[in-house]
C-alpha cells in the first residue's frame, strides 16, 4: 500500500522533495509531513534555501526540523509558524508563558528528547528494524513526472545520514542515547 507504518502518504510527491520523502519515512507515527516540514527549506527557502532534489544533508535538515516541531507540538503551536519563528522566538514565548527561561539550544534539546522518547516507544511497539523507516517501492524504484520526472526517493543515502546526526542504530534508538537525553 501507498503508506508508512499504515499512515497514508499525504501532501507530496516525495520523490521531487528528497527530504520529505524521509520525512514520511521516519515520522514516529507514520507518513507525515507535519513532523519534519523540510518543504520550508526545499520549496520556499525558509530559513535558508536547500536543492529538493539532493539527497545529500537530508538527513541533518530533517533532525533539525523534527526535533524543532516536537517543541512546537508539545506547545500546541501552529506549523504555519515555521515559517516566520524559529526556536529563539519558541525560547521566548514559552519562557514568557511559564516564567522559567530557556535558550532556543534548550528548545532543540527538548525536542530531541521527544523524538527520542516516541521512537523509543516505538522501538519498543516493533518497529524496530531499517525496513520500517521506508517509502514504499513506488517512490523509490519507479521515477516520478512532473517536476519529479526522472527522479527517484534516495532511502538508503538518507537514512544512512540520518541515523548517523540521530545517534540510532538502523531505527533503533540506543541504551546509551536514552541515557545521554536523561531519558533513562
Amino acid at each position: 500500500s501507498m503508506s508508512v507504518k499504515g499512515q497514508s502518504i499525504p501532501a507530496y510527491d516525495p520523490r521531487g522533495i528528497q527530504g520529505i520523502g524521509l520525512g514520511y519515512a521516519t515520522s514516529n507515527r507514520g507518513a507525515c509531513h507535519l513532523r519534519g516540514y523540510t518543504v520550508a527549506s526545499e520549496i520556499a527557502g525558509i530559513p535558508e534555501p536547500t536543492d529538493r532534489l539532493k539527497a545529500e544533508g537530508k538527513g541533518e535538515l530533517l533532525k533539525i526540523f523534527q526535533d524543532l516541531h516536537a517543541f512546537s507540538d508539545s506547545m500546541d503551536i501552529c506549523k504555519f509558524s515555521s515559517f516566520s519563528e524559529n526556536a529563539e522566538h519558541y525560547a521566548l514565548q514559552y519562557s514568557a508563558m511559564t516564567g522559567h527561561e530557556i535558550s532556543a539550544d534548550d528548545v532543540l534539546k527538548i525536542g530531541e528528547r521527544i523524538y527520542n522518547l516516541e521512537r523509543y516507544y516505538n522501538n519498543l511497539a516493533g518497529f524496530n528494524k531499517r525496513e520500517d523507516d521506508y517509502l514504499p517501492k513506488r517512490f523509490t524504484e519507479e521515477p516520478g513526472s512532473g517536476n519529479s520526472a526522472g527522479y527517484v526517493s534516495r532511502m538508503e543515502i538518507m537514512l544512512d545520514e540520518y541515523y548517523k546526526v540521530r545517534g540510532w542504530v538502523n531505527g533503533v534508538v540506543p541504551e546509551t542515547k536514552l541515557k545521554e537525553l536523561e531519558i533513562l
